[in-house]
């Protein structure tokens, strides 16, 4: 495929931010994946996204539910695209759970259409990269549908010279009157070289309609630090359990008992 634009926000901002969209190097070769759930239907699918490429298309029927957990572990290939795109009928509800252990450069995209009155969508994405690791995230919740509601959650940490940028849109357009959208990131910064971007965005063409969003962004807390310290925890160990607690807020969402045991249990090696 070449060189490609990868993802673009609904809204472009000022060039200066370099957040409109980042050129990369695609792959020939495309993993797709496609899963419609019917009326009333539930399914939860898990994907390791161990190939360079993927795609996920998803559609839920009525009053159904979606659930789609992604693992992006340090050991898959070095630079990975995922690219998930799914449409939501009336009281239909998808939930994205996006964990990210490391790996050279993720980009991952996922749009959902809150095409039906009172669908949902949820997003909980964790990350935790190291050295010159490199994430760029961007999800978005196009809501037409009445009542609609999407809630986009991420939590991670950065050290080293790690980069992560983070894309935001709740799109509320015209049509969607009673519909909601929240997003809220944390950030936990362990080293001066990290980079870090959030860019949380929200539009409206429709009036009865609700939008928030906000971001805590920062180093380990000097009196949490102080205070282990006194109690003979060193440093290191610390900040070990500070970063932690990020992965844990988001791995401990996922409904997959399996795949959430295996998860912490991974952390507690880690560690």
């Amino acid at each position: 495929m070449g060189e490609m634009l990868l993802n673009r926000p609904i809204a472009a901002t000022f060039r200066w931010l370099h957040v409109n969209g980042t050129k990369v190097n695609v792959p020939d070769t495309v993993l797709e994946r496609s899963v419609d759930v019917e009326e009333n239907g539930e399914e939860t699918v898990v994907t390791e996204c161990a190939t360079p490429n993927e795609k996920f298309v998803g559609s839920v029927g009525e009053n159904g539910t979606l659930r789609l957990i992604q693992i992006r572990r340090k050991e898959d290939p070095e630079q990975v695209i995922n690219d998930v795109s799914v449409r939501c009928a009336k009281g239909a509800r998808f939930e994205w759970y996006r964990v990210i252990l490391g790996g050279a450069a993720t980009y991952d995209n996922c749009s959902v259409a809150l095409e039906g009155e009172e669908s949902s969508f949820a997003a909980s994405i964790g990350y935790r990269l190291g050295g010159t690791e490199k994430a760029d995230i961007n999800c978005e919740a196009i809501h037409t549908g009445p009542k609609s509601r999407s809630d986009i959650y991420s939590s991670g940490v950065l050290s080293g010279q790690a980069d992560k940028l983070l894309r935001g849109t709740i799109d509320l357009r015209h049509g969607c009157v009673g519909a909601e959208g929240a997003e809220m990131e944390d950030v936990l910064l362990m080293d001066e070289d990290v980079r870090n971007r959030t860019v949380p965005v929200i539009l409206c063409t429709e009036e009865d309609v609700a939008g928030a969003h906000g971001a805590t962004i920062g180093r380990p807390d000097a009196n949490t630090v102080y205070y282990l310290q006194s109690r003979g925890v060193p440093r290191e160990e610390t900040e070990k359990m500070l970063a932690r607690a990020k992965m844990d807020a988001i791995i401990r969402r996922i409904p997959a008992e399996s795949v959430r045991d295996a998860l912490l249990k991974a952390e507690d090696e880690e560690a």
